[in-house]
């Protein structure tokens, strides 16, 4: 067995602080405000207008998060593909071209 120098004890607790420091700075440059060049992507919270949705066509728009994605569940298990977005006029529901007939006809019938 070997022996444990005097000195490894006082190192090992000097590293470790210091790592954990660079940790904390690194993370909080990381997630700092934008003007702090912050690397985490910044979430855009501002209304879409309706037309920027490139191919997909809006059937309906509702008031509330929850009439969307109710409607968005109920195309889907018609096999539908759906999607919401908040818009400037509440929430979108949009589908694909082809889709866009069969998922009018049932938003209707419903």
């Amino acid at each position: 067995m070997g022996s444990v120098a005097a000195d490894e004890y006082f190192w090992f607790p000097v590293v470790t602080i210091a790592l954990a420091g660079s940790m904390v700075l690194l993370c909080r440059w990381a997630f700092s405000k934008a003007k702090g060049g912050s690397l985490v992507r910044r979430v855009d919270t501002t209304p879409a207008a309706r037309d920027s949705f490139g191919l997909l066509i809006d059937v309906r728009t509702v008031p509330s998060y929850n009439d969307a994605r109710v409607l968005v569940s109920r195309l889907a298990a018609f096999r539908i593909k759906a999607t919401a977005a908040r818009t400037d006029d509440g929430w979108t529901i949009y589908v694909w071209p082809q889709d866009e007939a069969a998922a009018r006809g049932l938003l209707d019938t419903s």
